[in-house]
C-alpha cells in the first residue's frame, strides 16, 4: 500500500510544483512598478482579441475604447480578471513542470495557449448574447460557470498530456508495453 502511495506522490509532485510556480507567477504580476504595464497589456490584448474574433465571425461587436467591449448591444467592460491569464500561466507551469519529452511539451504548450484563446473569446461573445438578453444572468454565470469550465479544461489539459506523454514513451520503446 505504502508503494502505491508513494508512485501516487511521485505522479503528482510535477502538478504540485507547477502549482508552486504559478502562485510565484502571481504574486510576481501584482508586484508595484509591474502590475500596472502587465495589466494594461493583457487587457488590451484581451479586448482587441475579443473584437476581432467576433468581427471575423461577422458577430455584433463593437469596441468604442478599450477596456470597453459591446456584443449584441451589451457593453461589457474587461477586467484583468477576464483576460485568462492566470490560466496561460497555470498552463505555462504545467507544461514546464511535466514530465514529458521537450516536443511534447512545445505542441501541448500551443494547444493550451490556443484553446484558452480561443475558450476566453468565446466567453466574451457569449457572454455578451447572454447580457442582451437575459442581464440578470450575467454575473452568476460569468463568475459561476466560466471558471469551473477552465478548471475543467485545465484538469483535461494535464490528464489529455499525461496520456499523450504515456502514449508516446511507449512508442518509443521496442518492444514494450504501448500504454
Amino acid at each position: 500500500m505504502k508503494a502505491q502511495q508513494r508512485a501516487i506522490v511521485q505522479k503528482l509532485k510535477p502538478l504540485l510544483w507547477a502549482f508552486i510556480l504559478w502562485f510565484a507567477l502571481l504574486a510576481i504580476v501584482h508586484l508595484p512598478y509591474i502590475k500596472e504595464p502587465f495589466r494594461a497589456f493583457f487587457v488590451e490584448f484581451t479586448n482587441y482579441s475579443a473584437y476581432w474574433f467576433g468581427k471575423i465571425l461577422f458577430l455584433p461587436v463593437e469596441m468604442s475604447r478599450v477596456p470597453l467591449l459591446t456584443v449584441n448591444g451589451f457593453t461589457m467592460r474587461v477586467v484583468m480578471e477576464c483576460t485568462a491569464y492566470t490560466f496561460y500561466f497555470l498552463g505555462a507551469a504545467i507544461v514546464i513542470f511535466a514530465r514529458w519529452p521537450l516536443r511534447h511539451k512545445f505542441k501541448s504548450l500551443a494547444v493550451f495557449f490556443l484553446s484558452v484563446f480561443i475558450l476566453n473569446n468565446l466567453r466574451f461573445i457569449s457572454m455578451g448574447y447572454l447580457g442582451s438578453f437575459y442581464p440578470d444572468l450575467f454575473q452568476p454565470v460569468h463568475d459561476i460557470l466560466w471558471n469551473v469550465l477552465f478548471g475543467f479544461m485545465i484538469l483535461g489539459f494535464w490528464v489529455w498530456g499525461e496520456a499523450s506523454a504515456k502514449k508516446s514513451e511507449g512508442v518509443k520503446e521496442p518492444g514494450g508495453e504501448s500504454g
